[in-house]
């Protein structure tokens, strides 16, 4: 390797490390045909090595912006994913402490929609986790929100069917099913709200 090709090499380093990865080889590939097509003049060379010098000051700069911007988008997309998650499980705790009380003092308008209460924060804790964990990995926000809330809630109605009867003599299978569509729509209409208000419909269309 020459001298030319030893330099280049050590001037890729003000590239960010991500960068160097993708295209270094590339880069350096086409300095060394660049060297050879230069070899046989030293005006060629100079114009090359003052074309590589001015290309550098230029794009390394660029591209540690570039960088900087990507990594502190996925930082903010990480504090609004954490946001969400907090927010749904406020209403999950909302929801639950309402129906404590209304179980306990016999509030009747609040035992009137207990099925309901009852479907929110069961599908609200286990559809929310589900959800989160799914936007860690770059999935639509919207589909992850729908298959995974229409998925929680048919299964836990399911279940609530199957075992309802048997524990509560009470039980009602249409209040149930009403309960977990009133879930369904809830949390799935609450992901798609926050997802258009930070923009990311417009991202994922």
């Amino acid at each position: 390797m020459s001298l030319s090709q030893k330099l280049f090499d050590l001037m890729l380093v003000a590239y960010p490390r991500e960068f160097r990865r993708e295209y270094g080889p590339q880069m350096a590939q086409v300095f060394r045909d660049c060297c050879r097509a230069s070899a046989h003049g030293t005006r060629a060379g100079l114009d090359l090595w003052l074309r590589t010098l001015i290309d550098l000051l230029v794009s390394a700069p660029r591209e540690h912006l570039h960088t900087f911007r990507k990594d502190n988008s996925a930082m903010n997309n990480w504090q609004r994913n954490l946001i969400s998650l907090g927010a749904c499980l406020a209403i999950v705790v909302v929801a639950f402490f309402l129906l404590s009380y209304g179980r306990s003092h016999e509030v009747a308008s609040i035992l009137f929609f207990g099925r309901t209460l009852d479907a929110l924060v069961t599908a609200g804790v286990v559809g929310n986790l589900i959800i989160f964990l799914l936007r860690m990995s770059r999935l639509d926000p919207i589909k992850a929100a729908l298959w995974t809330m229409l998925a929680v809630n048919g299964l836990l109605a399911m279940l609530a069917l199957l075992i309802g009867g048997r524990v509560d003599p009470d039980f009602r299978p249409g209040s149930v099913l009403i309960a977990y569509v009133v879930s369904f729509l809830f949390w799935f209409g609450l992901h798609w709200v926050w997802a258009k208000s930070n923009g990311q419909l417009a991202a994922s269309s």
